[in-house]
């Protein structure tokens, strides 16, 4: 017996045939040869004791060919449905109940941003991003290894912003296992950035987490994910739905654009844990004396920083 239980892109939720789910200065330069850029992406991978299919957009209809007949005829597996809940995104998942196999991952390379962008005050500040296309895979890879361990390693029930964040662990772990964690700074700088972009976009901060284990570990020794976030999972941020409302409410009063001046005092409570997270980039971004010139203006000193 198989079924889909969940079509993954941008936030990801769980439900029956759903058609949405889904710094410091880098330590040394970012390294444009990719760690063979989609070597995954055709085939099949592991996903604890099961499988998952990689689908090229351009190769969907022969590539979901590939998938046992029961899961064929699922109409959400159908080309023109997967076509469809794809649109321009770069990557999405679609999680199945299925005895050996974990779920489809569809991508389409050329839709990766190239770049990040944020705007504080009247500069406009942006990132190069260097092989996304692989780190976005991996991403999508570790919703799966996430949904599998739900229940065991992990809570039965996760948030979806709980998924997002833990998706980008497992990216961090991936990218030790390379030793190319300069990669993760990359992540999250773009996911800092994104948030000052737009405040819709902390459905993704996995900032907070990347900086907790980018502070942790010089390189993750776990061989095995399951290990590894048995291990972390306990001490990672993990906000609740009101604190994530206030960074909400923050992050609008300090980059939204129809703010005319700061507020230095506006939710005091909360600005330490943003300017923290939020130095990083911006020190990668302004350098230190303009980024704490910066912080300072908008937010209550910290001398922690």
């Amino acid at each position: 017996m198989s079924r889909i239980i969940a079509l993954c892109s941008g936030s990801f939720c769980i439900g029956l045939l759903s058609l949405n789910v889904c710094a410091q200065s880098l330590e040394e330069p970012i390294n444009r040869q990719a760690p063979k850029l989609l070597s995954e992406a055709t085939d099949w991978v592991e996903v604890l004791d099961k499988q998952a299919l990689v689908c090229q957009l351009v190769n969907l209809e022969s590539c979901l060919q590939k998938l046992p007949l029961s899961l064929q005829h699922q109409a959400a597996l159908s080309a023109v449905n997967v076509r469809q809940a794809m649109g321009l995104k770069s990557a999405m998942v679609l999680v199945v109940e299925h005895a050996s196999i974990a779920g489809v991952i569809i991508v389409q390379a050329e839709r990766e941003p190239k770049s990040q962008t944020g705007s504080l005050g009247l500069n406009t500040y942006g990132i190069e991003l260097v092989n996304q296309a692989q780190l976005s895979l991996w991403h999508e890879i570790g919703h799966l290894h996430n949904v599998g361990l739900q229940g065991k390693a992990l809570p039965l029930i996760l948030s979806d912003y709980q998924h997002e964040w833990l998706a980008d662990v497992y990216l961090f772990w991936r990218l030790g296992q390379i030793k190319q964690l300069n990669l993760a700074w990359q992540q999250l700088h773009r996911r800092n950035l994104a948030v000052i972009h737009d405040s819709d976009n902390l459905s993704h901060w996995s900032a907070p987490q990347l900086q907790f284990l980018l502070q942790q570990y010089e390189l993750p020794t776990a061989t095995q994910y399951v290990d590894f976030i048995i291990e972390v999972y306990p001490l990672l941020p993990n906000f609740s739905d009101r604190d994530m409302a206030e960074f909400s409410s923050l992050i609008q009063r300090t980059f939204g654009a129809g703010v005319v001046q700061p507020l230095p005092n506006y939710m005091f409570w909360r600005q330490p844990s943003l300017a923290a997270i939020l130095h990083p980039t911006l020190n990668y971004l302004m350098g230190e004396t303009a980024a704490q010139k910066w912080l300072s203006q908008h937010f209550i000193p910290n001398h922690n920083l």
